[in-house]
């Protein structure tokens, strides 16, 4: 049976422990286990915005929340907190349980860049073994134009072109025994965050050509009005619109006006749809293969361009494995 480690049970009375869930009795049967586990410190809340509200102000060590929560969707609350939206610190362990884990719900809550998920009922030593993996092996992020969070994918080779990196983690620092000191966590968290952001832009400009290649034969056919053009425009823009505000304070600052420009073109083609003009037709493909030559200076080209020609290749046989089932 795995355990934190019974040499460190000692240190475990210094981590913080948010614990969400609506019933009463778990709450008191999983606060009375924790604590003969050593875990003393442990923040009660019985709803989502009330969870929220918490970690507007503060940064626990670990989160372990019931996904059917009131309050508020704890899937938002777990993406919020990985892009920065909430909080300071977008790398907190999540531990989230489900009493249905519907298909539905699964993938919704491992997109939102959870740590874990655990089918109730729990029993406290699973819990405290899993705490145990987050200590001692937890999976390394990756980011995506679309998500941040721990590495989820079943197959290790799968898109293995997008980086791994491991993020600061005061769940095992504290437990490890380390003195997790404000300021230096802080600044971890900091070169953490400029790791993504770059990481970031690269997967936007990957993403932005991506997503023209897909709406260009269905512009140029006059197809605009239909709803995969606009879906596909409307993520030209926000992805756009990602990628400008990162820029801003980044080495490639340069390149906002031409991604302002890529967000006005999109803007224009959503307008008017059904009849987009020409020149905006025409400017999508050298603007958005001009942000990402520009954001990958001394990748191949060729290479760049093959990647997206394989991605738009396997989204088709996905889409057309999904029509004929």
């Amino acid at each position: 049976m795995s355990d934190v480690g019974p040499r460190r049970t000692d240190t475990r009375k210094t981590v913080e422990i948010v614990y969400g869930e609506p019933e009463a009795q778990l709450r008191s049967n999983m606060r009375l286990a924790m604590r003969n586990a050593k875990f003393e410190t442990i923040i009660e809340l019985d709803r989502t915005d009330k969870v929220r509200a918490f970690l507007g102000s503060r940064s626990p060590d670990l989160v372990i929340l019931d996904g059917g929560l009131k309050g508020g969707a704890v899937s938002g609350l777990i993406s919020d907190v990985r892009h920065g939206r909430l909080g300071r610190n977008p790398f907190i362990p999540f531990i989230v349980t489900l009493w249905s884990p519907t298909a539905e719900l699964v993938h919704e809550t491992a997109n939102s860049g959870v740590d874990d998920m655990l089918v109730k009922p729990v029993s406290p030593q699973r819990l405290v073994d899993r705490i145990g993996v987050l200590t001692d092996n937890r999976k390394p992020f990756i980011v995506t134009a679309d998500y941040i969070g721990p590495d989820r994918r079943k197959d290790p080779d799968r898109g293995s072109e997008i980086p791994k990196f491991d993020v600061p983690n005061s769940l095992k620092a504290k437990i490890e025994g380390e003195r997790v000191e404000s300021a230096r966590f802080d600044s971890m968290i900091s070169a953490a965050l400029k790791k993504i952001d770059g990481l970031r832009l690269k997967r936007n400009a990957f993403q932005l050509c991506f997503l023209t290649e897909l709406a260009l034969p269905m512009l140029q056919s006059r197809r605009g009005a239909q709803n995969d053009v606009l879906e596909t425009l409307q993520a030209i823009d926000k992805v756009g619109r990602d990628t400008a505000a990162r820029l801003a304070d980044s080495r490639y600052a340069h390149l906002g006006g031409v991604c302002r420009n890529l967000i006005d073109v999109a803007g224009r083609l959503l307008d008017d749809p059904e009849d987009p003009l020409d020149k905006d037709v025409e400017l999508l493909k050298p603007l958005s293969d001009a942000i990402l030559a520009g954001l990958n200076p001394s990748a191949d080209a060729a290479e760049m361009a093959g990647e997206i020609d394989a991605a738009l290749e396997n989204y088709k046989k996905r889409q057309m494995t999904r029509g004929g089932r």
